[in-house]
């Protein structure tokens, strides 16, 4: 007679056969699937590949899981990824079988998963990808990939896939890359701008040339044509989570502000400010009246990110003011600000008071930082004008 802990344990192992079953035939189904892991960038890429794809025909699906989860449908539809709970690595299998029944021949799958072991699986188990990718290593989320670069681009290298092609950018952590990928039968290529040639990337700034260049040595690797990629990617559409700028004129002054929220990073911070002109401007002996400010948008479940741009972020040192806006940093943090900003120019300010406290500034140039949730950069001057 089965007992009931027998009984439970054979329906688990026929879920368990039952969705192999599923995994592999949408797998079967699906022969191109591209698989998205980075620091920075993976949204973009994303989508460049994406829209690629359809320009070329190829019916695809794809999913970002940056500032605002999107599903990209194989008619360029995008709508928003439905969730009854926390954010699941299960979203990546249920991506590959969606594409099969929505006839898609390619899944294009940012990688969603912070944790090494998570990474590995999701590749493994879920998406077993023809072609991986890895954007770039940079310091964020240390606390659970790694303290320093080259942990991360070990912690990166769990997503790489077996017997298949993985695509990265220049880096000091290629050789780390090339051993790892050769351990499991996999080839590297390295994209970088001079590969992509000058048409592909004339006009187009610093930050999106190498993004440019990864997915132009994607869509080489697939056997697509240049310029029909192209227009892909400029049709490409803008991530939710992408830099966005403008200018506010507010009762004491315009203001040209940045929206670097989804910049999480020392470097992708810079990168950025290497093109927003009014901050360059702004250092000029002439523009020190109106001096240029750094918001950093803080989270209490992101400590150790303030940590990292405190010790790593030229900006934090170089602004004129720092204000740190969201939840309080914990006292030590806070100290440690104090001493890294010898000339002052370091306050909080209560999110809900921004609005009030942007209607008195008198900076030439103003950066957002840090992190999205909780913070809407245009909606805040536009509040701002209103009570100017």
């Amino acid at each position: 007679m089965l007992t009931p802990l027998l009984v439970c344990l054979i329906v688990l192992l026929a879920l368990g056969a039952a969705e192999r079953l599923a995994r592999d035939r949408a797998l079967r189904a699906v022969p191109i699937r591209i698989h998205i892991n980075g620091t920075r960038a993976k949204s973009t890429v994303t989508r460049l590949i994406w829209s690629a794809l359809a320009e070329s025909g190829v019916p695809s699906i794809a999913k970002t899981t940056g500032t605002a989860a999107r599903l990209l449908l194989p008619d360029r539809r995008e709508i928003p990824v439905a969730r009854r709970g926390p954010a699941n690595v299960r979203e990546q299998f249920a991506l590959v079988r969606l594409a099969r029944r929505t006839g898609a021949r390619a899944a294009v799958v940012e990688c969603m998963a912070i944790d090494p072991f998570l990474q590995h699986v999701t590749e493994r188990q879920m998406i077993r990808a023809t072609i991986g990718v890895i954007t770039n290593v940079r310091l964020d989320h240390t606390e659970v990939m790694g303290p320093d670069l080259s942990s991360i681009a070990a912690t990166l290298a769990n997503s790489i896939p077996a017997r298949s092609v993985l695509i990265v950018g220049p880096s000091d952590f290629t050789p780390i890359f090339r051993r790892r990928a050769e351990a499991v039968g996999t080839r590297v290529v390295v994209a970088d701008a001079e590969g992509a040639g000058r048409k592909a990337l004339a006009g187009q700034p610093p930050w999106l040339r190498e993004d440019i260049a990864l997915a132009l040595a994607v869509t080489r690797e697939l056997g697509l044509d240049d310029a029909v990629a192209q227009r892909g990617f400029a049709r490409a559409p803008q991530d939710p989570g992408a830099a966005r700028r403008g200018r506010a004129p507010l009762g004491r002054g315009e203001i040209a502000w940045l929206d670097a929220t989804a910049a999480n990073d020392p470097d992708s911070l810079a990168l950025l400010l290497e093109d927003f002109e009014p901050w360059h401007e702004a250092a000029g002996e002439g523009a020190r009246a109106r001096p240029r400010t750094l918001v950093y948008h803080h989270r209490p479940d992101r400590v150790p990110r303030l940590e990292c741009f405190a010790d790593h972020s030229a900006a934090f040192r170089s602004s004129d003011h720092l204000i740190v806006c969201g939840s309080r940093p914990p006292l030590t943090v806070w100290r440690r600000l104090g001493r890294m900003r010898t000339d002052g120019g370091l306050a909080f300010v209560a999110t809900r008071e921004l609005p009030g406290w942007l209607a008195t500034r008198t900076s030439a140039a103003m950066v957002f930082c840090g992190n999205t949730r909780g913070l809407e950069v245009p909606r805040l001057f536009e509040e701002a004008a209103t009570r100017g």
